[in-house]
Formats: structure tokens, sequence, C-alpha cells
């Protein structure tokens, strides 16, 4: 499981003098030179600020293991139902009178208003289980409306926090560029996304191609930014027009 980062820009800057070498040195030229030397601060203010909240944000196999959980709940639930309704009344009765058994510890007959009661609660129990099936295939639905959307949530904001940087840095729009003839990712976007993507997961640049993939496809769809650099301009206004 990744690590929040924990810092602050104040004292400790979470990224070393040789990261932040390696960071700048990764961007294209010709970037104004202040910008270029606010850059540290910029990073300090993403790290403490806005990353430990994406972080935090459940992995895609958690939310994975959560929806598959939902689609046998919702499967029992639906064959559950089916077999009380497929059951006839002197069945229904059998099982009323054995509940009702269990509760008034009785070896023999149950009262009238304990078996009515439990054939009430066998109705009641019919329409909650479909509730219960109703509310899982909402649950499935909205999720495969939301499918556009890249799953891994974490990398996805990383990304659009990268995208934001970048352009505020450079003055260019950050988009995903591939080599026509090897299909690698290539371009000033992904150097400067592959400088930082290292010290926020801590695995090389393992999953940054998905994740360029997916944001560039997401991105395509819906249109969103990060509001990083807008919130730090609110948040730090002694750092003057960034």
């Amino acid at each position: 499981m990744d690590t929040v980062p924990q810092a602050n820009e104040d004292t400790v800057h979470p990224f070393s003098e040789d990261a932040l070498e390696l960071i700048k040195a990764s961007l294209p030229a010709g970037i104004d030179p202040r910008r270029l030397d606010l850059l540290p601060l910029i990073l300090a203010q993403w790290w403490v600020h806005h990353l430990p909240e994406h972080l935090s944000r459940e992995s895609r196999a958690t939310v994975r293991k959560r929806y598959n959980h939902l689609t046998k709940i919702g499967k029992c639930a639906t064959d559950l139902r089916q077999a009380l309704e497929a059951i006839d009344q002197h069945g229904r009765s059998w099982i009323a009178q054995e509940i009702g058994r269990e509760e008034e510890s009785s070896l023999f007959s149950v009262s009238r208003e304990k078996l009515a009661d439990m054939n009430e609660r066998l109705k009641q129990e019919d329409d909650f289980l479909g509730k219960i099936t109703a509310a899982t295939q909402r649950l499935i639905e909205e999720d495969k409306r939301g499918s556009g959307r890249p799953r891994n949530i974490r990398a996805y904001l990383v990304m659009m926090d990268l995208a934001a940087i970048f352009g505020w840095l450079t003055g260019r729009k950050a988009a995903r560029e591939v080599d026509r003839s090897n299909g690698k990712e290539i371009g000033p976007f992904w150097h400067f996304a592959a400088a930082v993507w290292p010290h926020v997961f801590g695995r090389d640049r393992y999953g940054l191609s998905s994740a360029m993939k997916n944001w560039a496809a997401a991105h395509l769809q819906f249109g969103e930014e990060s509001c990083l650099i807008q919130n730090i301009r609110i948040s730090r206004p002694e750092m003057g027009d960034i």
C-alpha cells in the first residue's frame, strides 16, 4: 500500500536537491526563470496540502473487490427471494412455525399471534430482499455509467495535478504523445511526469504509462482540469502572482 506523504514545506522540503534538479532537467527549454525558481515551492505545497488526500483514496483493487461483493449480494438476494416466492403456503407455514418455536422455546405448538407475526415477517423479508436487489443493481449500473473515468483514481488525480503544474510552468497544454514507430510514451509532459512519478509512488515508472493513457482518455472525454494552481494562489498570497 502506498504511503501517504508527510512533510512540512516550511521546514524540510519533501524533494531532495538532486530530485529537484532532475525534475528541472526534465523540462523543455525556454521556461520563465521566475516560475522555475518557484517550482520547489509549488511542489512542496502540492506534496503537503494536496497529494495526501489523493493517496488516501481507496485503491482500484479495493473498490473492485467491493463491487464484486455487491454483485454476489444482489444475486443471493434475488435467489432467496425467488425461492421464497416459489414455496407454497404450507412451506411458509412450516418456516414460520419453526422460527416461532425457537423464539418461544416451545417444543410443540406456537401461538396464533406468534404464527401470524412470523408470516408477516416473512412477507416483509421478501420486500426487503427486493430492495437489496434493486439497491445493488443501481450501484452496479452507476459504476458502469462512470466507466469512462479511470478506476485508479489516485493515479488519475496525480496526473491531473502534474498536468496543471506542467501547464503553469511551460505555458503549454499538457498532452500525451506516443512514438508511432514503437508505441512508447514521449514528449515534454511525459518526461516531466516521469521525473516526479517515482517520488510519489516509489516504484520507478511502474504504472505511469497506464496512468498517462487513462488520464489522456478521460481528459478528452470529460475535460476535467485540476484546480491545484488556483488553490495555491488563494492559500499562499504571499507567493505573489504565480
